[in-house]
């Protein structure tokens, strides 16, 4: 397993965009969780990589683990956090534009979001990319097929962005895992894990609970065993561009229907992920309101005495 991570900037907070009404900031990258993942990789043999848009460099994962990263089945799934046990419904966290119309209030942090249908990678990192985008740091695990050019169309930044990758014959235990998910969920706003992590029930369950102790987001990519979900979100694309064996793929047109106990009905969108011209948009935009024409109030005639 290695662990791949982008070098956390210098936080600027003139780059940060205003965080919505109704919304908190974004918490950054604990030290101490990310001293976890770094002497896990270390342990494991792993190599640490920054994977930002200006390029990768490796080099041999180095630090300290603090708090509690050992042990089998799960044990892993304990010590302190940069949450502090903040109730998950004080806060939400935005979505990209393209799925407000699925989800108009967000995603209160605490909550787990199942992406299924054709397009599930793509779909889980883009319910990640406005959060990202707004200062948030993503966590990836159990997707070694992911790059960051994908994570960059859908909308994250990857500057952001921090990869956990397992090796052909890497250790992929239960309690490895579940010591990986305990670091990336203490260390990060929002965690996004695919069919490679395989855990038993029980660490399931207990990884959950702590993304709703420290305020997370998780968010599982496809077919994950063992974890339960607050919304799932079904994806159902079709390209576009493609004539009688000629032309090229041009766009995806993605059906998007959300259900769950975290929404009141279930919602249904299309989009367009991508457009011809790159970007994530919905099919049919919300109608523009009628302006209503000015009143015309005739000209009053004013009648003058003679006499």
């Amino acid at each position: 397993m290695a662990l791949v991570p982008i070098s956390p900037p210098v936080p600027d907070p003139s780059r940060r965009p205003a965080p919505r009404a109704g919304t908190r900031p974004m918490r950054v990258v604990d030290p101490e969780a990310r001293a976890r993942l770094d002497a896990l990789a270390s342990r494991l043999g792993g190599t640490v990589a920054g994977l930002g848009r200006s390029g990768a460099t490796t080099g041999t994962a180095t630090g300290t683990a603090t708090g509690t990263a050992t042990g089998n089945g799960g044990a892993g799934i304990t010590g302190a956090g940069v949450g502090g046990g903040v109730l998950a419904a004080e806060r939400v966290v935005p979505v990209h534009p393209a799925l407000e119309r699925v989800l108009p209030r967000g995603l209160v942090q605490g909550t787990t979001v199942a992406c299924a249908g054709g397009a599930a990678t793509s779909m889980a990192l883009l319910v990640a990319a406005e959060a990202s985008r707004r200062g948030a740091w993503v966590g990836v695990a159990g997707l070694p097929g992911l790059g960051v050019q994908a994570a960059g169309e859908a909308g994250v930044d990857v500057e952001r962005l921090v990869a956990v990758l397992d090796r052909p014959g890497a250790d992929r235990d239960d309690g490895t895992w579940g010591q990986v998910l305990a670091a990336l969920v203490d260390g990060f706003d929002l965690v996004v894990i695919g069919p490679g992590v395989v855990v038993r029930a029980g660490t399931a369950r207990r990884v959950q609970a702590r993304v709703q102790a420290r305020g997370a987001v998780l968010v599982l990519a496809g077919e994950v065993s063992g974890f339960g979900a607050d919304l799932q979100v079904v994806t159902e694309p079709s390209w576009e561009g493609l004539g009688q064996g000629h032309g090229h793929l041009r766009s995806r047109r993605t059906s998007v229907r959300v259900h769950g106990r975290r929404v009141p009905r279930p919602q249904h969108d299309e989009l367009w992920f991508p457009a011809s011209d790159g970007r994530i948009t919905t099919v049919h935009p919300a109608p523009v309101a009628a302006v209503p024409a000015p009143e015309v109030v005739p000209a009053a005639h004013v009648l003058e005495r003679t006499g």
